[in-house]
This record gives structure tokens, sequence and C-alpha cells, in this order.
């Protein structure tokens, strides 16, 4: 069986729709039912886009875990400050993350190959129930 974030991957980078955040609420609200709020920045302004990630997530509802599970946040870093951020997805027989990167469109990448493309992970997020 195919898992369903093959149906995005591939899927153009577009600043608003399925820039690294657009994707992720939009992924929540149609495969979770999570109504989650925008980031109103323009995304392909990496300062303005660090700026507005580097709000503790906690200060907005979610909660830390070390474990991920489907659908939890992954925020990611360039650096010493967050920058961008994913959903943690289980396809079988690997986990990774999905997320949308500005020349490359919706990707999945394995934790171990974040390193390679320039990114670390800063924690993993839940919303509450």
């Amino acid at each position: 069986m195919t898992h369903w974030a093959a149906a995005v991957i591939g899927t153009p980078w577009v600043p608003g729709s399925t820039d690294c955040w657009s994707l992720a609420r939009g992924i929540w609200r149609t495969r979770f039912g999570w109504d989650v709020p925008p980031i109103m920045v323009d995304p392909s302004d990496a300062r303005a886009a660090r700026q507005a990630l580097s709000v503790p997530p906690e200060r907005l509802g979610w909660d830390a875990v070390v474990c991920p599970t489907e659908g939890d946040a992954v925020l990611m870093a360039r650096g010493a400050r967050p920058c961008h951020v994913g959903i943690w997805i289980e396809p079988e027989p690997d986990v990774g993350i999905l997320h949308s990167v500005e020349r490359s469109g919706v990707i999945y990448t394995p934790p171990a190959r974040l390193a390679g493309i320039g990114y670390r992970v800063i924690g993993y997020y839940r919303r509450p129930a």
C-alpha cells in the first residue's frame, strides 16, 4: 500500500500555498482535522521566516515530544535559529520528514539525510488532543 504522502511529494514550492508552513497547515487540516493558524510572513524571506519560527511552539500550545509519531511537527534549523518546519511521517518501512523546500518542492527526507541538505532537527512537537 502506498503512503498518503506520496500524493504530494514533488509538488512545487509556491509561497502561501506549498511553502513549508502552508504545506504543513494544509496537511494538518485535511489529513488530521487540525486547524492551525497561518504564519503571516513572506516565506521566501529567510530572515522573516526565522523570526516567525523562533516563537517557542510551547507558547502556541504545542507539546514538545521526544519520540515523534505521524503528524507531529518537526522544527528544523540551518545554523542556530529555526527556519523550517515539516511533518513526521511513517511510511513502511522507514520514517522521515515531509517538507517543502524552496527550490526542490515537497520532499521526503529520512532523519539521517537532513544534514546532507543543510538542516538539523531542533525539536518535535505534538498538537494536544
